[in-house]
């Protein structure tokens, strides 16, 4: 809502010195008249900004009050949602980060599995690539990719890993009828003769690569081609 603010009215010119005595007594009254106007617009301006003043504290102290009051229901969120698992003898989250709720063998309960028996689809990211390219682990882990000039990548938002976890990464490389230079993140141990990064394929061909994150530990292997 748009608040206007008090005007108070410019006063008009003071008398001086070298003014005739007929100009300076006909500015002094003038003056005079206006300052006493003014005193008026004064108080009301300041009645005026403490109203606002008012007005701010009570909007800060409003907003301070639903604040608690919505950190007072995410509490009580938290407390039924726990009530709830309790009561279906849910297992414990704590220590149990990225692993998946299952049905335990003996098919009478539930808990926290290692391994998941499902299809799993992973979002496919396909593009065309040029310069240097990040590629997002939080979008996706399989990456085709078409060089249409020379190119280097990254990897992005790379998970915490322990050292009990891992995550694998494919690296589908296309060239076209144009083959162009390709360059991986450095650190990569590469499962390969030498330790050696492998080329990138030729003009009209493709190959697909394997990164398998371990920990903090990224390794690299050639996989198949045509």
């Amino acid at each position: 809502m748009a608040v206007t603010a008090p005007i108070i009215t410019p006063l008009p010119p003071a008398p001086l010195p070298t003014d005739a005595e007929v100009l300076f007594d006909a500015k002094a009254g003038v003056r005079l008249t206006a300052e006493e106007v003014m005193v008026v617009e004064l108080n009301a301006s300041f009645g005026w900004v403490a109203t606002q003043v008012n007005a701010a504290e009570g909007y800060a102290s409003s907003a301070a009050s639903n604040a608690a009051i919505a950190t007072s229901a995410a509490n009580s969120a938290m407390a039924i949602a726990g009530a709830i698992g309790s009561d279906l003898a849910l297992p414990s989250y704590v220590g149990n980060a990225r692993r998946p709720l299952a049905v335990q063998l003996n098919e009478l309960g539930v808990g926290w599995s290692s391994h998941i028996k499902a299809l799993y689809i992973e979002p496919l990211k396909v593009q065309s690539i040029a310069g240097a390219t990040a590629l997002d682990l939080s979008l996706s882990s399989v990456f085709s990719l078409t060089l249409t000039a020379a190119a280097s990548i990254s990897l992005t938002n790379i998970p915490t890993l322990s050292a009990a976890e891992s995550l694998v990464i494919l690296v589908r490389i296309t060239q076209g009828a144009t083959a162009y230079g390709f360059t991986w993140p450095a650190g990569i141990v590469w499962l390969a003769a030498g330790g050696v990064a492998p080329s990138a394929p030729n003009a009209g061909k493709r190959i697909e690569f394997i990164l398998t994150i371990e920990g903090s530990t990224v390794y690299g292997r050639k996989g198949a081609s045509n």
